[in-house]
């Protein structure tokens, strides 16, 4: 019950979980388990490290001074100084 009230009322990180199984497997339910299963590992989470739920927590943390590096090709954190002298 605690995942069909999560994705009717919108919950962030539910409904897009519910959102992104459902559209790559058409199942209902295999969706509001992947739900579930997110759900009751947060909750353990939660009380584990004895922390309140922030509903924005992965807004918050993916806005940080996180850097993002792409998956192919080089950086220039990536070059030694031989290469960066071509550039």
């Amino acid at each position: 019950m605690p995942a069909f009230n999560a994705v009717r009322f919108n919950e962030p990180t539910c409904k897009a979980l519910y959102d992104r199984v459902f559209e790559r497997t058409h199942i209902k339910m295999k969706a509001y388990v992947a739900v579930q299963k997110r759900l009751l590992l947060m909750a353990y989470a939660l009380w584990r490290h004895g922390v309140e739920y922030d509903p924005l927590y992965l807004v918050n943390r993916a806005s940080g001074d996180k850097k993002i590096v792409p998956t192919g090709g080089t950086t220039q954190d990536q070059l030694t100084g031989a290469e960066l002298s071509y550039l």
